[in-house]
């Protein structure tokens, strides 16, 4: 997983730009990739998706005004559902 981090902005798409907001995120045991992205060139409208260990992805169909929106969208589902909500989990929309 350590790997798979490290080489996430390397990977980026480059039709889209991707947030400093996007990072590995790590929990006791559980380790997610946030990844919050708009289309390259766009002034709003900022994706959120977050790649579990198995690369799993979940996807928010919100697009979020701000990149700190999207980002504090996910701190709030970590704190009500905890960082394992994403573990493990086919992709699953989000609103």
């Amino acid at each position: 997983m350590a790997d798979a981090m490290a080489s996430a902005d390397s990977d980026c798409n480059p039709h889209f730009e991707y947030s400093p907001l996007s990072r590995p995120y790590i929990t006791e045991a559980t380790s997610v990739i946030v990844e919050i992205f708009r289309p390259f060139g766009e002034s709003r409208g900022w994706n959120l998706q977050v790649i579990d260990e198995g690369l799993d992805i979940t996807v928010w169909m919100d697009v979020f005004d701000t990149d700190v929106e999207a980002f504090e969208q996910f701190l709030q589902t970590v704190e009500l559902e905890g960082i394992d909500s994403f573990a493990a989990a086919p992709i699953k929309p989000l609103n």
